[in-house]
């Protein structure tokens, strides 16, 4: 893919719209469920990153989220087999 398009579908994805959104959280929680750390930051920070924002209340869950990460990250938490 080409840089323009590249930056095109980002500049869509992070103006789109709640149903995105939603579908953007979704993802990353299944990720954190199969201890996929780096798409789960991945996708936390794109949704903080998307035009419409979390309101603070959802900001300071995805913040903590991403602490948590980095905690299970650390202590070497793998999926299950």
């Amino acid at each position: 893919m080409s840089l323009s398009l590249t930056r095109l579908a980002t500049a869509r994805l992070l103006g789109a719209g709640p149903e995105t959104c939603e579908r953007v959280e979704a993802q990353a929680l299944l990720a954190i469920k199969k201890a996929e750390w780096n798409q789960a930051r991945q996708l936390l920070r794109l949704r903080l990153q998307m035009h419409l924002a979390p309101g603070a209340k959802a900001r300071a869950t995805i913040e903590r989220l991403l602490s948590l990460i980095d905690e299970a990250e650390a202590r070497g938490v793998q999926p299950d087999p």
